[in-house]
């Protein structure tokens, strides 16, 4: 999730319908400005060259939410959800992007959802499996080593050795594999 501030200016975010290295592409309805979901940077356009600040989310299902923050307030529409135009979309493993990918070979399924975690030009997809057990896990990009732990909350956090014994909390991106190997293509996997 991406912070909608920029340079002092709130942006509204839509869909473009656009994709790039089979993936979303969000545009924003001030500028115009075409803009990446994986990286947050701004590809052409207005702001081009900006890239949009992390912000810490957590993606899980409301019972979970509920149980943890049973004070939190809903917001219900008057309206019944009868579908979703994505669901046959989700529903086949096989539809991941126009183009298809040499690097999803043998890899991983490529609608598995991936923790994606990059550090400079090095790159490592985490799985659910990788995680399971609750304990923090060490995994090597590079030289450095990064601290990748599923939180009470359900969300994934990393955190890289800074050398002097002490961390520093890194992005981590829940992405669909298929969409993170596009950008990153000899990114380690951690399943």
């Amino acid at each position: 999730m991406y912070a909608r501030e920029v340079a002092g200016r709130e942006l509204t975010f839509l869909v473009s319908g656009k994709l790039w290295r089979n993936s979303l592409i969000m545009q924003d309805e001030e500028t115009g400005t075409l803009w990446s979901h994986v990286t947050g940077e701004a590809l052409e356009g207005e702001l081009a060259g900006t890239t949009l600040e992390v912000v810490e989310s957590v993606q899980t299902d409301w019972r979970s939410w509920r149980d943890r923050y049973p004070g939190t307030r809903l917001l219900v529409k008057d309206t019944t959800i009868t579908g979703s135009r994505y669901a046959d979309y989700l529903d086949d493993p096989e539809r991941t992007g126009l183009f298809r990918a040499r690097w999803l070979t043998g890899r991983l399924p490529g609608k598995t959802l991936v923790y994606g975690i990059h550090v400079g030009p090095h790159a490592a997809a985490v799985t659910d499996g990788f995680l399971s057990g609750g304990r923090a896990r060490e995994i090597e990009l590079g030289d450095r080593t990064v601290h990748v732990r599923r939180g009470e909350d359900g969300g994934v956090r990393a955190w890289l050795g800074t050398g002097d014994g002490q961390t520093e909390p890194i992005d981590v991106l829940e992405v669909f594999w298929f969409a993170w190997s596009g950008f990153y293509p000899h990114t380690e996997v951690y399943d």
